[in-house]
Protein backbone atom coordinates (compact mmCIF):
# COMPACT_ATOMS: atom_id res chain seq x y z
CA UNK A 1 0.00 0.00 0.00
CA UNK A 2 2.87 2.38 0.78
CA UNK A 3 4.39 1.69 -2.65
CA UNK A 4 1.09 2.59 -4.33
CA UNK A 5 0.86 5.74 -2.17
CA UNK A 6 4.34 6.77 -3.34
CA UNK A 7 3.32 6.26 -6.98
CA UNK A 8 0.32 8.50 -6.34
CA UNK A 9 2.62 11.09 -4.75
CA UNK A 10 4.72 11.15 -7.92
CA UNK A 11 1.70 11.52 -10.21
CA UNK A 12 -0.08 14.16 -8.14
CA UNK A 13 2.98 16.14 -7.01
CA UNK A 14 4.46 16.54 -10.49
CA UNK A 15 1.10 17.52 -12.00
CA UNK A 16 0.48 20.13 -9.29
CA UNK A 17 3.90 21.70 -9.89
CA UNK A 18 3.33 21.99 -13.65
CA UNK A 19 -0.29 23.09 -13.32
CA UNK A 20 0.65 25.71 -10.74
CA UNK A 21 3.50 27.03 -12.88
CA UNK A 22 1.28 27.34 -15.94
CA UNK A 23 -1.20 29.42 -13.92
CA UNK A 24 1.60 31.35 -12.17
CA UNK A 25 3.01 32.24 -15.58
CA UNK A 26 -0.21 34.22 -16.12
CA UNK A 27 -1.69 35.08 -12.72
CA UNK A 28 -3.53 38.06 -14.18
CA UNK A 29 -5.23 35.80 -16.73
CA UNK A 30 -6.12 33.33 -13.97
CA UNK A 31 -7.62 36.17 -11.92
CA UNK A 32 -9.83 37.08 -14.92
CA UNK A 33 -11.07 33.48 -14.92
CA UNK A 34 -11.85 33.66 -11.19
CA UNK A 35 -13.81 36.88 -11.81
CA UNK A 36 -16.00 34.92 -14.23
CA UNK A 37 -16.83 32.47 -11.44
CA UNK A 38 -17.54 35.32 -9.00
CA UNK A 39 -20.10 37.02 -11.25
CA UNK A 40 -23.55 37.03 -9.76
CA UNK A 41 -25.04 34.71 -12.36
CA UNK A 42 -22.26 32.13 -12.23
CA UNK A 43 -21.22 30.07 -9.20
CA UNK A 44 -23.37 32.14 -6.83
CA UNK A 45 -26.46 31.16 -8.83
CA UNK A 46 -25.65 27.47 -8.29
CA UNK A 47 -25.11 27.97 -4.55
CA UNK A 48 -28.34 29.96 -4.21
CA UNK A 49 -30.29 27.14 -5.87
CA UNK A 50 -28.55 24.48 -3.80
CA UNK A 51 -29.15 26.07 -0.38
CA UNK A 52 -32.09 28.38 -1.11
CA UNK A 53 -30.15 31.55 -0.28
CA UNK A 54 -31.99 34.22 -2.25
CA UNK A 55 -29.48 37.03 -1.68
CA UNK A 56 -26.20 35.08 -1.75
CA UNK A 57 -23.49 36.67 -3.90
CA UNK A 58 -19.77 36.22 -4.56
CA UNK A 59 -19.29 39.59 -6.25
CA UNK A 60 -17.46 40.92 -3.16
CA UNK A 61 -14.60 38.60 -4.14
CA UNK A 62 -14.12 40.32 -7.51
CA UNK A 63 -11.74 42.92 -6.06
CA UNK A 64 -9.72 40.15 -4.40
CA UNK A 65 -9.49 37.92 -7.50
CA UNK A 66 -5.83 38.72 -8.18
CA UNK A 67 -4.72 37.98 -4.62
CA UNK A 68 -6.72 34.73 -4.61
CA UNK A 69 -5.15 33.78 -7.95
CA UNK A 70 -1.65 34.37 -6.55
CA UNK A 71 -2.39 32.33 -3.42
CA UNK A 72 -3.89 29.42 -5.37
CA UNK A 73 -1.01 29.34 -7.89
CA UNK A 74 1.61 29.42 -5.14
CA UNK A 75 -0.21 26.74 -3.13
CA UNK A 76 -0.33 24.38 -6.09
CA UNK A 77 3.43 24.63 -6.62
CA UNK A 78 4.38 24.53 -2.93
CA UNK A 79 2.10 21.60 -2.11
CA UNK A 80 3.34 19.71 -5.16
CA UNK A 81 6.92 20.01 -3.91
CA UNK A 82 5.91 19.24 -0.31
CA UNK A 83 4.14 16.05 -1.38
CA UNK A 84 7.21 14.86 -3.27
CA UNK A 85 9.59 15.76 -0.41
CA UNK A 86 7.38 14.14 2.24
CA UNK A 87 7.49 17.32 4.34
CA UNK A 88 4.72 17.66 6.93
CA UNK A 89 2.76 15.08 4.99
CA UNK A 90 -0.38 15.35 7.13
CA UNK A 91 -0.78 19.10 6.59
CA UNK A 92 0.20 18.71 2.94
CA UNK A 93 -2.36 15.97 2.29
CA UNK A 94 -5.22 17.85 3.94
CA UNK A 95 -4.30 21.02 2.02
CA UNK A 96 -4.11 19.17 -1.29
CA UNK A 97 -7.48 17.55 -0.67
CA UNK A 98 -9.01 20.93 0.17
CA UNK A 99 -7.59 22.55 -2.97
CA UNK A 100 -8.64 19.61 -5.15
CA UNK A 101 -12.18 19.64 -3.72
CA UNK A 102 -12.39 23.36 -4.53
CA UNK A 103 -11.28 22.73 -8.12
CA UNK A 104 -13.65 19.75 -8.25
CA UNK A 105 -16.69 21.91 -7.48
CA UNK A 106 -15.57 24.65 -9.88
CA UNK A 107 -15.24 22.17 -12.74
CA UNK A 108 -18.50 20.46 -11.74
CA UNK A 109 -20.26 23.82 -12.02
CA UNK A 110 -18.61 24.43 -15.39
CA UNK A 111 -19.58 20.99 -16.72
CA UNK A 112 -23.20 21.07 -15.56
CA UNK A 113 -24.02 24.74 -16.17
CA UNK A 114 -27.11 25.30 -18.33
CA UNK A 115 -26.59 28.38 -20.54
CA UNK A 116 -30.33 28.54 -21.31
CA UNK A 117 -31.27 28.95 -17.64
CA UNK A 118 -32.14 32.29 -16.06
CA UNK A 119 -31.85 33.73 -12.58
CA UNK A 120 -33.71 36.55 -10.86
CA UNK A 121 -31.78 39.70 -9.94
CA UNK A 122 -33.53 42.05 -7.50
CA UNK A 123 -32.62 45.76 -7.47
CA UNK A 124 -34.06 48.39 -5.11
CA UNK A 125 -33.96 51.99 -6.36
CA UNK A 126 -35.21 55.29 -5.00
CA UNK A 127 -38.26 56.55 -6.89
CA UNK A 128 -37.53 59.46 -9.22
CA UNK A 129 -33.77 58.90 -9.51
CA UNK A 130 -32.15 58.62 -12.96
CA UNK A 131 -31.50 54.91 -12.30
CA UNK A 132 -35.19 54.40 -11.52
CA UNK A 133 -36.24 56.23 -14.70
CA UNK A 134 -33.83 54.14 -16.79
CA UNK A 135 -35.29 50.96 -15.32
CA UNK A 136 -38.83 52.13 -16.14
CA UNK A 137 -37.70 52.91 -19.70
CA UNK A 138 -36.27 49.40 -20.04
CA UNK A 139 -39.60 47.92 -18.90
CA UNK A 140 -41.43 50.00 -21.49
CA UNK A 141 -38.99 48.79 -24.16
CA UNK A 142 -39.87 45.18 -23.39
CA UNK A 143 -37.07 44.02 -21.09
CA UNK A 144 -37.81 41.08 -18.79
CA UNK A 145 -38.18 43.28 -15.73
CA UNK A 146 -41.10 43.58 -13.36
CA UNK A 147 -41.81 45.71 -10.31
CA UNK A 148 -42.39 43.40 -7.36
CA UNK A 149 -42.76 46.09 -4.69
CA UNK A 150 -43.10 49.87 -4.78
CA UNK A 151 -44.03 52.73 -2.47
CA UNK A 152 -43.55 56.49 -2.57
CA UNK A 153 -39.87 56.26 -1.59
CA UNK A 154 -38.49 53.23 -3.42
CA UNK A 155 -39.22 50.40 -5.81
CA UNK A 156 -37.86 46.87 -6.05
CA UNK A 157 -37.37 45.47 -9.54
CA UNK A 158 -36.88 41.84 -10.48
CA UNK A 159 -35.00 41.12 -13.71
CA UNK A 160 -34.51 37.77 -15.43
CA UNK A 161 -30.90 37.43 -16.50
CA UNK A 162 -29.10 34.56 -18.27
CA UNK A 163 -26.88 32.30 -16.19
CA UNK A 164 -23.17 33.00 -16.70
CA UNK A 165 -21.57 29.71 -17.77
CA UNK A 166 -17.76 29.51 -17.63
CA UNK A 167 -16.98 27.55 -20.78
CA UNK A 168 -13.31 26.97 -19.94
CA UNK A 169 -12.26 26.35 -16.33
CA UNK A 170 -8.75 27.65 -16.98
CA UNK A 171 -7.13 24.54 -15.50
CA UNK A 172 -4.06 24.91 -17.70
CA UNK A 173 -4.53 28.52 -18.71
CA UNK A 174 -4.08 28.97 -22.45
CA UNK A 175 -1.26 26.41 -22.51
CA UNK A 176 -3.22 23.42 -23.76
CA UNK A 177 -5.03 25.47 -26.39
CA UNK A 178 -1.76 27.01 -27.54
CA UNK A 179 0.20 23.76 -27.63
CA UNK A 180 -2.38 21.09 -28.49
CA UNK A 181 -4.94 23.21 -30.32
CA UNK A 182 -7.75 22.96 -27.78
CA UNK A 183 -8.48 23.27 -24.07
CA UNK A 184 -9.93 20.56 -21.89
CA UNK A 185 -13.70 20.35 -22.20
CA UNK A 186 -15.64 21.05 -18.98
CA UNK A 187 -16.29 17.33 -18.46
CA UNK A 188 -12.64 16.46 -19.15
CA UNK A 189 -11.60 19.01 -16.53
CA UNK A 190 -14.08 17.53 -14.07
CA UNK A 191 -12.79 14.01 -14.72
CA UNK A 192 -9.21 15.22 -14.26
CA UNK A 193 -10.04 16.59 -10.80
CA UNK A 194 -11.97 13.43 -9.96
CA UNK A 195 -8.92 11.31 -10.82
CA UNK A 196 -6.72 13.58 -8.69
CA UNK A 197 -9.05 13.09 -5.72
CA UNK A 198 -8.92 9.32 -6.21
CA UNK A 199 -5.11 9.38 -6.41
CA UNK A 200 -4.95 11.36 -3.15
CA UNK A 201 -6.95 8.74 -1.24
CA UNK A 202 -4.04 6.24 -0.87
CA UNK A 203 -1.76 9.10 0.24
CA UNK A 204 -4.36 10.22 2.77
CA UNK A 205 -4.79 6.68 4.14
CA UNK A 206 -1.01 6.27 4.47
CA UNK A 207 -0.38 9.78 5.84
CA UNK A 208 0.78 8.48 9.25
CA UNK A 209 3.29 6.09 7.67
CA UNK A 210 4.72 8.52 5.12
CA UNK A 211 7.71 10.40 6.52
CA UNK A 212 10.25 12.94 5.33
CA UNK A 213 12.20 11.30 2.49
CA UNK A 214 15.51 9.59 3.17
CA UNK A 215 18.10 9.51 0.37
CA UNK A 216 16.79 6.22 -0.99
CA UNK A 217 13.24 7.56 -1.13
CA UNK A 218 14.53 10.73 -2.80
CA UNK A 219 15.90 8.64 -5.64
CA UNK A 220 12.73 6.54 -5.89
CA UNK A 221 10.37 9.55 -5.91
CA UNK A 222 12.22 12.59 -7.25
CA UNK A 223 13.78 11.01 -10.34
CA UNK A 224 10.46 9.68 -11.77
CA UNK A 225 8.74 12.95 -10.79
CA UNK A 226 11.40 14.96 -12.64
CA UNK A 227 10.92 12.74 -15.70
CA UNK A 228 7.15 13.26 -15.50
CA UNK A 229 7.60 17.04 -15.30
CA UNK A 230 9.76 16.73 -18.41
CA UNK A 231 6.94 14.87 -20.17
CA UNK A 232 4.42 17.59 -19.23
CA UNK A 233 6.89 20.24 -20.41
CA UNK A 234 7.08 18.47 -23.77
CA UNK A 235 3.28 18.28 -23.99
CA UNK A 236 2.92 22.01 -23.31
CA UNK A 237 5.95 22.91 -25.43
CA UNK A 238 7.48 24.82 -22.52
CA UNK A 239 10.56 23.53 -20.73
CA UNK A 240 10.74 26.13 -17.99
CA UNK A 241 8.85 23.83 -15.54
CA UNK A 242 11.73 21.37 -15.91
CA UNK A 243 14.26 24.07 -14.99
CA UNK A 244 12.10 25.33 -12.12
CA UNK A 245 11.65 21.80 -10.75
CA UNK A 246 15.42 21.23 -10.94
CA UNK A 247 15.96 24.40 -8.88
CA UNK A 248 13.35 23.25 -6.36
CA UNK A 249 14.85 19.79 -6.05
CA UNK A 250 18.36 21.25 -5.85
CA UNK A 251 17.40 23.60 -3.03
CA UNK A 252 15.71 20.76 -1.18
CA UNK A 253 18.81 18.54 -1.41
CA UNK A 254 21.07 21.40 -0.32
CA UNK A 255 18.87 22.14 2.70
CA UNK A 256 18.40 18.48 3.63
CA UNK A 257 21.35 18.30 6.09
CA UNK A 258 19.83 20.99 8.34
CA UNK A 259 16.40 19.36 8.51
CA UNK A 260 16.58 17.55 11.84
CA UNK A 261 12.99 17.60 13.15
CA UNK A 262 9.38 17.95 12.05
CA UNK A 263 9.61 21.69 12.67
CA UNK A 264 12.66 22.22 10.45
CA UNK A 265 10.76 20.44 7.65
CA UNK A 266 9.20 23.83 7.02
CA UNK A 267 12.59 25.00 5.68
CA UNK A 268 12.33 23.23 2.26
CA UNK A 269 8.67 24.30 2.10
CA UNK A 270 9.82 27.87 2.70
CA UNK A 271 12.36 27.56 -0.11
CA UNK A 272 9.63 26.32 -2.47
CA UNK A 273 7.45 29.26 -1.39
CA UNK A 274 10.22 31.78 -2.06
CA UNK A 275 10.98 30.60 -5.59
CA UNK A 276 7.25 30.26 -6.39
CA UNK A 277 6.39 33.78 -5.22
CA UNK A 278 9.47 35.19 -6.96
CA UNK A 279 8.31 33.66 -10.24
CA UNK A 280 4.76 34.96 -9.74
CA UNK A 281 6.05 38.44 -8.94
CA UNK A 282 8.23 38.50 -12.04
CA UNK A 283 5.50 37.41 -14.46
CA UNK A 284 2.97 39.79 -12.91
CA UNK A 285 5.24 42.87 -12.99
CA UNK A 286 6.56 41.99 -16.44
CA UNK A 287 4.62 39.67 -18.76
CA UNK A 288 4.13 35.88 -19.02
CA UNK A 289 7.44 34.34 -20.10
CA UNK A 290 5.55 31.90 -22.32
CA UNK A 291 2.68 33.42 -24.30
CA UNK A 292 0.26 30.87 -25.78
CA UNK A 293 -2.30 33.40 -26.98
CA UNK A 294 -3.08 34.58 -30.49
CA UNK A 295 -1.36 37.90 -29.72
CA UNK A 296 2.04 36.42 -28.89
CA UNK A 297 5.20 38.02 -30.29
CA UNK A 298 5.69 36.87 -33.88
CA UNK A 299 1.98 36.35 -34.59
CA UNK A 300 0.26 38.27 -37.38
CA UNK A 301 -3.15 39.64 -36.39
CA UNK A 302 -4.78 39.94 -39.88
CA UNK A 303 -3.74 36.38 -40.79
CA UNK A 304 -5.48 35.06 -37.68
CA UNK A 305 -8.68 36.94 -38.43
CA UNK A 306 -9.51 34.74 -41.44
CA UNK A 307 -10.19 31.02 -41.70
CA UNK A 308 -7.83 28.86 -43.78
CA UNK A 309 -9.12 26.94 -46.78
CA UNK A 310 -11.00 23.77 -45.89
CA UNK A 311 -12.20 25.06 -42.52
CA UNK A 312 -15.41 23.47 -41.28
CA UNK A 313 -18.36 25.72 -40.38
CA UNK A 314 -20.57 25.30 -37.32
CA UNK A 315 -23.45 22.84 -37.72
CA UNK A 316 -26.79 23.99 -36.33
CA UNK A 317 -30.22 22.42 -36.01
CA UNK A 318 -33.56 24.20 -35.68
CA UNK A 319 -35.73 23.05 -32.78
CA UNK A 320 -39.45 23.87 -33.08
CA UNK A 321 -41.94 24.02 -30.23
CA UNK A 322 -45.62 23.54 -31.07
CA UNK A 323 -48.59 23.50 -28.76
CA UNK A 324 -50.95 20.56 -29.18
CA UNK A 325 -54.42 22.17 -29.32
CA UNK A 326 -56.06 19.03 -27.97
CA UNK A 327 -53.83 18.39 -24.93
CA UNK A 328 -52.47 21.89 -24.44
CA UNK A 329 -48.97 20.41 -24.15
CA UNK A 330 -46.02 22.08 -25.90
CA UNK A 331 -44.11 19.46 -27.89
CA UNK A 332 -40.60 19.60 -29.35
CA UNK A 333 -39.84 18.85 -33.01
CA UNK A 334 -36.93 18.99 -35.42
CA UNK A 335 -36.93 19.67 -39.15
CA UNK A 336 -37.18 15.91 -39.76
CA UNK A 337 -40.50 15.49 -37.91
CA UNK A 338 -41.94 18.98 -38.30
CA UNK A 339 -45.75 18.97 -37.62
CA UNK A 340 -47.47 20.16 -40.79
CA UNK A 341 -50.87 19.65 -39.21
CA UNK A 342 -51.90 23.27 -38.54
CA UNK A 343 -55.38 22.21 -37.39
CA UNK A 344 -54.03 20.36 -34.31
CA UNK A 345 -50.81 22.26 -33.63
CA UNK A 346 -50.08 25.90 -32.93
CA UNK A 347 -46.57 27.38 -33.24
CA UNK A 348 -45.05 28.33 -29.88
CA UNK A 349 -41.31 28.96 -30.24
CA UNK A 350 -38.15 28.13 -32.16
CA UNK A 351 -34.56 27.66 -31.00
CA UNK A 352 -31.37 27.14 -32.93
CA UNK A 353 -29.10 24.54 -31.36
CA UNK A 354 -25.40 24.07 -32.06
CA UNK A 355 -24.89 20.43 -33.04
CA UNK A 356 -21.21 20.49 -33.89
CA UNK A 357 -18.73 23.32 -33.39
CA UNK A 358 -16.73 24.10 -36.48
CA UNK A 359 -13.50 25.97 -37.02
CA UNK A 360 -13.18 29.62 -36.04
CA UNK A 361 -10.50 32.24 -36.65
CA UNK A 362 -8.06 32.58 -33.77
CA UNK A 363 -8.98 36.28 -33.59
CA UNK A 364 -12.61 37.34 -34.06
CA UNK A 365 -13.10 40.53 -32.08
CA UNK A 366 -10.14 42.86 -32.72
CA UNK A 367 -11.36 46.36 -33.54
CA UNK A 368 -10.02 49.89 -33.51
CA UNK A 369 -13.14 52.04 -33.44
CA UNK A 370 -12.60 55.79 -33.60
CA UNK A 371 -14.72 58.57 -32.13
CA UNK A 372 -16.61 58.72 -35.44
CA UNK A 373 -17.76 55.10 -34.99
CA UNK A 374 -15.66 53.68 -37.84
CA UNK A 375 -13.36 50.68 -37.44
CA UNK A 376 -9.81 51.53 -38.50
CA UNK A 377 -8.27 48.14 -37.63
CA UNK A 378 -7.52 47.10 -41.22
CA UNK A 379 -6.02 50.52 -42.01
CA UNK A 380 -3.56 50.42 -39.14
CA UNK A 381 -2.81 46.70 -39.43
CA UNK A 382 -1.82 47.15 -43.07
CA UNK A 383 0.40 50.12 -42.24
CA UNK A 384 3.86 49.42 -43.76
CA UNK A 385 5.63 51.40 -41.03
CA UNK A 386 5.98 50.66 -37.33
CA UNK A 387 3.01 51.09 -35.01
CA UNK A 388 3.10 51.35 -31.21
CA UNK A 389 -0.12 50.44 -29.38
CA UNK A 390 -0.67 51.59 -25.79
CA UNK A 391 -3.27 49.13 -24.47
CA UNK A 392 -5.26 49.91 -21.30
CA UNK A 393 -8.48 47.94 -21.06
CA UNK A 394 -9.80 50.05 -18.14
CA UNK A 395 -8.53 53.59 -17.62
CA UNK A 396 -10.15 53.71 -14.18
CA UNK A 397 -7.95 50.82 -13.04
CA UNK A 398 -4.81 51.69 -14.97
CA UNK A 399 -1.49 52.51 -13.31
CA UNK A 400 -1.55 56.30 -13.50
CA UNK A 401 2.09 56.68 -12.41
CA UNK A 402 3.18 54.79 -15.51
CA UNK A 403 1.93 57.53 -17.83
CA UNK A 404 4.90 59.72 -16.98
CA UNK A 405 7.11 57.10 -18.62
CA UNK A 406 4.59 56.60 -21.43
CA UNK A 407 4.40 60.35 -22.15
CA UNK A 408 8.19 60.51 -22.52
CA UNK A 409 8.15 57.47 -24.79
CA UNK A 410 5.32 58.91 -26.90
CA UNK A 411 7.12 62.25 -27.28
CA UNK A 412 10.27 60.46 -28.50
CA UNK A 413 8.23 58.40 -30.98
CA UNK A 414 6.44 61.47 -32.31
CA UNK A 415 9.74 63.33 -32.69
CA UNK A 416 10.93 60.61 -35.09
CA UNK A 417 7.63 60.19 -36.93
CA UNK A 418 6.57 56.87 -35.40
CA UNK A 419 2.85 56.09 -35.05
CA UNK A 420 1.61 55.76 -31.45
CA UNK A 421 -2.06 55.23 -30.63
CA UNK A 422 -4.06 53.97 -27.65
CA UNK A 423 -6.59 51.17 -27.33
CA UNK A 424 -9.11 51.04 -24.50
CA UNK A 425 -12.56 49.79 -23.60
CA UNK A 426 -13.26 52.82 -21.41
CA UNK A 427 -15.73 55.57 -22.17
CA UNK A 428 -14.69 58.72 -24.04
CA UNK A 429 -15.22 60.71 -20.83
CA UNK A 430 -12.59 58.53 -19.11
CA UNK A 431 -10.22 59.13 -22.03
CA UNK A 432 -10.66 62.90 -21.69
CA UNK A 433 -10.10 62.67 -17.94
CA UNK A 434 -6.83 60.81 -18.48
CA UNK A 435 -5.69 63.33 -21.07
CA UNK A 436 -6.39 66.27 -18.78
CA UNK A 437 -5.04 64.84 -15.54
CA UNK A 438 -1.97 63.01 -16.91
CA UNK A 439 -1.22 65.21 -19.95
CA UNK A 440 -1.57 62.22 -22.28
CA UNK A 441 -1.52 63.22 -25.94
CA UNK A 442 -2.59 59.87 -27.42
CA UNK A 443 -5.49 59.27 -29.78
CA UNK A 444 -7.48 56.43 -28.22
CA UNK A 445 -9.51 53.90 -30.20
CA UNK A 446 -12.08 51.50 -28.76
CA UNK A 447 -11.87 47.73 -28.48
CA UNK A 448 -13.62 45.11 -26.37
CA UNK A 449 -12.25 44.79 -22.82
CA UNK A 450 -11.89 40.99 -23.00
CA UNK A 451 -9.91 41.32 -26.22
CA UNK A 452 -7.61 43.91 -24.66
CA UNK A 453 -7.06 41.69 -21.62
CA UNK A 454 -6.09 38.92 -24.01
CA UNK A 455 -3.75 41.08 -26.08
CA UNK A 456 -1.47 42.00 -23.19
CA UNK A 457 -1.56 41.05 -19.50
CA UNK A 458 -0.96 44.58 -18.30
CA UNK A 459 -2.97 47.75 -17.79
CA UNK A 460 -1.29 49.52 -19.51
CA UNK A 461 0.89 47.48 -21.82
CA UNK A 462 2.63 48.42 -25.06
CA UNK A 463 2.88 46.54 -28.36
CA UNK A 464 5.07 47.15 -31.37
CA UNK A 465 3.58 46.07 -34.71
CA UNK A 466 4.59 46.19 -38.33
CA UNK A 467 2.03 45.30 -41.01
CA UNK A 468 -0.04 43.55 -38.35
CA UNK A 469 2.80 41.39 -37.02
CA UNK A 470 3.60 41.76 -33.31
CA UNK A 471 7.32 42.45 -32.98
CA UNK A 472 7.45 43.08 -29.23
CA UNK A 473 5.30 43.44 -26.10
CA UNK A 474 6.04 45.16 -22.81
CA UNK A 475 4.42 45.70 -19.49
CA UNK A 476 4.99 49.40 -18.87
CA UNK A 477 7.17 48.33 -15.90
CA UNK A 478 9.69 46.81 -18.30
CA UNK A 479 9.38 49.35 -21.13
CA UNK A 480 12.96 50.09 -22.25
CA UNK A 481 14.29 53.46 -23.30
CA UNK A 482 13.17 54.52 -26.76
CA UNK A 483 16.75 54.47 -28.07
CA UNK A 484 17.11 50.82 -27.03
CA UNK A 485 13.82 50.01 -28.77
CA UNK A 486 15.00 51.88 -31.86
CA UNK A 487 18.33 50.03 -32.02
CA UNK A 488 16.71 46.64 -31.39
CA UNK A 489 13.53 46.76 -33.48
CA UNK A 490 13.24 49.85 -35.69
CA UNK A 491 15.57 48.83 -38.47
Amino acid sequence: MKLFANICRILVGSLFIVSGLIKANDTLGFSYKLEEYFENGALAFRIRNMFGWDSFSLEFLMEHALMLAIIMCALEIILGFALLFGTRIKITTYSLLGLTVLFFFLTLHTATCDPTANYNENTTLAVGTPEYERMITRIEEGSKIEIIEENEQEATFQEKLPVQCVTDCGCFGDAMKGSLGRSLTPWESFNKDLILMILLIPVFLQRKKLKYNNLREDAIILIPAFALVGFYSWVFDWYFPLIFTAVGFGGYMALKPIVKSVYTQFIPIGFAAIISLAFIYYTYTHLPIRDYRAYAVGKNIPEQMVLPEGAQPDVYENIFFYKNKTTGKVEEFTESNYPWDDENYEFSDRQTKLIKAGDHPAITDFTMVGEDGNDYAQDYLSEPGYLFLVVAYDLNKTNLQSYKKINTFVDQCNAEGQYVIGLTASLQSDVEKLRNEQNVSLDFFSCDAITLKTIVRANPGILLLKEGTILAKWNVNQLPDYNIVKETYLK
